[in-house]
Protein backbone atom coordinates (compact mmCIF):
# COMPACT_ATOMS: atom_id res chain seq x y z
CA UNK A 1 0.00 0.00 0.00
CA UNK A 2 0.97 3.15 -0.98
CA UNK A 3 0.72 6.97 0.45
CA UNK A 4 -0.14 10.26 -1.19
CA UNK A 5 3.64 10.23 -2.58
CA UNK A 6 3.71 6.84 -3.93
CA UNK A 7 5.83 5.49 -1.69
CA UNK A 8 4.88 2.23 0.24
CA UNK A 9 4.60 1.80 3.66
CA UNK A 10 8.42 0.69 4.77
CA UNK A 11 9.53 2.95 3.24
CA UNK A 12 8.00 5.81 4.82
CA UNK A 13 9.58 8.94 5.46
CA UNK A 14 7.54 12.07 7.23
CA UNK A 15 7.33 15.43 4.54
CA UNK A 16 7.46 18.23 6.01
CA UNK A 17 7.18 21.68 3.97
CA UNK A 18 9.13 25.03 5.29
CA UNK A 19 8.33 28.40 4.10
CA UNK A 20 10.19 31.68 5.65
CA UNK A 21 11.75 34.32 4.39
CA UNK A 22 14.93 33.50 6.23
CA UNK A 23 17.48 31.44 3.95
CA UNK A 24 19.09 30.19 6.92
CA UNK A 25 16.22 29.55 8.73
CA UNK A 26 14.77 26.90 5.73
CA UNK A 27 18.41 25.52 5.82
CA UNK A 28 18.40 24.95 9.21
CA UNK A 29 15.14 23.39 9.57
CA UNK A 30 15.68 21.46 6.57
CA UNK A 31 18.95 19.77 7.77
CA UNK A 32 17.76 18.68 11.38
CA UNK A 33 14.13 17.35 10.34
CA UNK A 34 16.56 15.54 7.08
CA UNK A 35 18.69 14.25 9.53
CA UNK A 36 15.85 12.77 11.33
CA UNK A 37 14.23 10.94 8.52
CA UNK A 38 11.92 13.58 6.76
CA UNK A 39 11.60 14.22 3.16
CA UNK A 40 11.81 18.40 3.26
CA UNK A 41 10.54 20.72 0.57
CA UNK A 42 11.10 24.43 0.54
CA UNK A 43 8.81 26.95 -0.44
CA UNK A 44 9.21 30.37 -1.38
CA UNK A 45 6.46 31.69 -0.68
CA UNK A 46 2.61 30.91 0.45
CA UNK A 47 1.07 29.92 -2.65
CA UNK A 48 3.93 27.71 -3.38
CA UNK A 49 3.43 26.13 -0.10
CA UNK A 50 -0.41 25.31 -0.36
CA UNK A 51 0.29 24.17 -4.01
CA UNK A 52 3.04 21.56 -2.33
CA UNK A 53 0.86 20.83 0.51
CA UNK A 54 -1.84 19.68 -2.12
CA UNK A 55 0.38 18.23 -4.07
CA UNK A 56 2.46 15.93 -1.24
CA UNK A 57 -0.22 15.85 1.70
CA UNK A 58 2.48 16.96 4.27
CA UNK A 59 2.26 15.85 7.76
CA UNK A 60 3.67 19.53 8.69
CA UNK A 61 4.18 22.80 7.31
CA UNK A 62 6.23 25.80 8.82
CA UNK A 63 5.53 29.29 8.08
CA UNK A 64 7.12 31.95 8.53
CA UNK A 65 4.20 34.73 9.16
CA UNK A 66 5.98 37.32 6.66
CA UNK A 67 6.08 35.18 3.19
CA UNK A 68 6.09 36.88 -0.38
CA UNK A 69 3.08 37.24 -2.05
CA UNK A 70 0.50 36.56 0.68
CA UNK A 71 1.51 36.64 4.69
CA UNK A 72 2.23 33.06 6.48
CA UNK A 73 -1.11 33.79 8.36
CA UNK A 74 -3.00 33.65 5.15
CA UNK A 75 -1.12 30.70 3.56
CA UNK A 76 -1.48 29.22 7.25
CA UNK A 77 -5.74 29.51 6.80
CA UNK A 78 -5.70 28.34 3.77
CA UNK A 79 -3.87 25.45 3.74
CA UNK A 80 -5.54 24.23 7.24
CA UNK A 81 -9.14 24.68 5.42
CA UNK A 82 -7.38 22.74 1.86
CA UNK A 83 -6.14 19.37 3.79
CA UNK A 84 -7.67 19.71 7.53
CA UNK A 85 -5.18 16.98 8.77
CA UNK A 86 -1.92 18.60 8.16
CA UNK A 87 -0.51 20.66 11.25
CA UNK A 88 0.89 23.92 10.54
CA UNK A 89 3.21 25.71 12.65
CA UNK A 90 4.02 29.89 12.23
CA UNK A 91 6.71 31.27 13.26
CA UNK A 92 6.83 34.78 14.01
CA UNK A 93 9.81 37.38 15.59
CA UNK A 94 7.77 39.75 16.95
CA UNK A 95 5.29 39.41 20.26
CA UNK A 96 2.73 40.73 20.24
CA UNK A 97 -0.73 40.32 22.71
CA UNK A 98 -3.90 38.49 20.69
CA UNK A 99 -1.16 36.41 18.24
CA UNK A 100 -1.20 33.24 19.87
CA UNK A 101 -4.95 33.01 19.91
CA UNK A 102 -5.00 34.60 15.98
CA UNK A 103 -2.39 31.84 14.77
CA UNK A 104 -5.11 28.95 16.40
CA UNK A 105 -8.11 30.99 14.86
CA UNK A 106 -5.96 30.53 11.45
CA UNK A 107 -5.50 26.71 12.16
CA UNK A 108 -2.12 26.39 13.21
CA UNK A 109 -1.26 24.05 15.98
CA UNK A 110 1.29 26.87 17.13
CA UNK A 111 3.23 30.00 17.30
CA UNK A 112 7.17 29.98 17.63
CA UNK A 113 8.99 32.73 18.54
CA UNK A 114 11.85 33.17 15.90
CA UNK A 115 15.08 32.75 18.70
CA UNK A 116 14.72 28.82 19.33
CA UNK A 117 12.89 27.77 16.54
CA UNK A 118 14.43 24.76 15.31
CA UNK A 119 15.61 23.24 18.86
CA UNK A 120 11.81 24.26 19.36
CA UNK A 121 10.55 22.35 16.40
CA UNK A 122 12.62 19.48 17.08
CA UNK A 123 11.70 18.87 20.13
CA UNK A 124 7.38 19.38 19.25
CA UNK A 125 7.24 17.10 16.13
CA UNK A 126 7.66 13.75 18.33
CA UNK A 127 4.07 14.54 19.68
CA UNK A 128 2.28 15.90 16.56
CA UNK A 129 3.01 13.60 14.16
CA UNK A 130 3.93 9.75 13.27
CA UNK A 131 7.18 8.85 15.00
CA UNK A 132 10.41 10.24 13.31
CA UNK A 133 12.00 7.51 10.77
CA UNK A 134 15.53 6.61 11.04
Amino acid sequence: MSNARGEEANNYRPCLIVAHSEAALVSSLSREFRRRGWDVYPASSGPEARRLARLLAPEMVILGTNLPEETGWLTCDKITRETPRVKVFLIDAADRPGQEDFALYAGAVGLIPRMGAVEYLIREVCGLTLPLAG
